[in-house]
């Protein structure tokens, strides 16, 4: 069946900014459309191709008990022939569809599944769900209806959901070298001189992108979306920009986290329902940080969950900015972190025990400066958009002080007085991979950069 990505190829021109990365966070309760009504039919679910796949008894015993069905929450098309179906089963399930005699299996995030079901016309589908240790359940059967749509999401495998215009990351978006050369020359002869010269001392300048859920999840992409990535494709301008700019100057770093994201896509360190990174994703990302200035600052504390700092709970919450974009309410289960600490700084939650701040809260009631109590770590002057809302606890817990601009996140431009006031020995600029590039003169990073012409 030929898949239509009329959406597809248009979101590849351009890549227009979330509001909740360019602006204040969007609300994460999601669309209050109504889940669509389904008819579940219970049917035997171990069929003889199911008796195939055998359990080494001599060292397991044979599972006994069965999955119990799934329930179907709602779907919703994204596309002429594609539809999102949400719904719940037993924790870390594979969810088996069957639609027109194809057979798919995927991973639920946790309780919850979101599918992408392909049929360009009405269409019954089987569903049935084995969870770990158990036999497969008996079935669910469910009506898909396309409808003449196009949301700005695709589906991907394994109940992840990406935003469309971000596909362009996979299929395109080099760097213009030109642009990039310019800004570099910029950096090194005025950014990183210019604060220093504020400062009055050594000041570290670091870099830090995360990258976009569908570039780190390449791998869980769909057939019809590798089929559109080109062989021969090159870096996307993020991993251009990191590259160049890492050590263009002594006092420069850009850090590589795209490579430490895809070794745990495993884990949810990206909501399924939102365009963001979770407080997982924050974390391991303030990790690569902290590497960095141990290099300047070896004698610096690092608080981790092995040490004992943070334990993590995973809770049921609402879905997040793509629920809008989908037309449909969804929830989702997600890692928290909790602090095993008093001096948490100013950004954390409190000492309620439900995480740190995150996008889900918004920065809104957040003081612009955190300090700690008994602490000897370096000192930080932090700018970001709104992937700052998730890891901006970890950096109040860990630097001794840290500074922000006036609103907190969103604000790209170096603050004079703030630099030659407070003296910090790091400035860090923090962004999602979708603020930057490929024009290196006219994006985020150069906003910042060149803001330093006004001192």
């Amino acid at each position: 069946m030929k898949i239509k990505i009329t959406a597809l190829a248009l979101a590849l021109t351009m890549i227009p900014a979330l509001s909740a990365c360019a602006g204040a966070p969007a609300e994460t309760t999601g669309a209050d459309t109504a889940a669509q009504t389904v008819t579940e039919t219970e049917t035997e679910a171990v069929s003889e191709t199911d008796a195939e796949t055998e359990t080494d008894t001599e060292t397991t015993a044979a599972p006994t008990k069965r999955t119990a069905k799934i329930r179907i929450l709602g779907q919703a098309p994204i596309a002429p022939d594609r539809t999102i179906v949400y719904g719940i089963a037993e924790p870390d399930s594979v969810i088996r569809t069957v639609i027109n005699g194809v057979e798919e299996k995927n991973v639920c995030n946790g309780k919850y599944f979101y599918i992408e079901i392909t049929a360009s016309q009405t269409s019954k589908v089987k569903a049935y769900a084995t969870a770990p240790g158990m036999l497969e359940s008996r079935g669910t059967e469910f009506t898909v209806t396309p409808a003449d749509e196009e949301k700005t999401v695709f589906g991907g495998r394994d109940s992840h959901i990406f935003y469309l215009p971000t596909l362009n990351f996979l299929t395109g978006n080099s760097a213009d070298t030109g642009s990039l050369d310019t800004l570099v020359q910029y950096i090194k002869n005025k950014t990183v001189p210019e604060i220093q010269k504020a400062t009055g001392k050594k000041t570290k300048l670091l870099f830090a992108v995360i990258p976009d859920p569908a570039t780190a999840h390449i791998n869980e992409q769909r057939d019809y979306i590798k089929a559109m990535i080109p062989e021969n494709k090159g870096e996307p301008a993020m991993t251009t920009f990191i590259n160049t700019v890492n050590g263009c100057h002594e006092d420069v770093y850009a850090v590589d986290l795209l490579p430490v994201f895809r070794q745990h896509t495993d884990e949810r360190i990206y909501f399924s329902t939102d365009t963001h990174y979770t407080e997982l994703g924050a974390y391991y990302a303030y990790l690569e940080i902290m590497k960095t200035v141990k290099k300047d600052f070896p004698d610096a504390t690092v608080r981790t969950v092995e040490n004992g700092d943070y334990t993590v709970e995973y809770n049921d919450v609402p879905g997040g900015d793509m629920c809008g974009m989908i037309g449909m309410s969804m929830r989702e289960v997600v890692p928290f972190f909790v602090a095993g600490f008093e001096d948490t700084g100013s950004y954390y939650v409190s000492k309620r025990n439900d995480g740190i701040k995150s996008a889900g809260f918004g920065p809104g009631a957040w003081q612009r400066d955190s300090e700690l109590k008994n602490s000897n770590n370096p000192t930080a002057y932090f700018l970001g958009d709104s992937y700052g809302c998730y890891i901006l606890p970890f950096i109040g817990a860990n630097f001794s002080k840290v500074w922000t601009n006036e609103g907190v996140l969103w604000n790209y431009s170096l603050d004079k007085e703030l630099l030659e006031k407070n003296r910090p020995d790091y400035v860090i600029m923090l962004v999602c991979q979708r603020n930057v590039g490929p024009d290196f003169m006219n994006n985020v990073i150069s906003e910042f950069c060149i803001s330093v012409a006004g001192f």
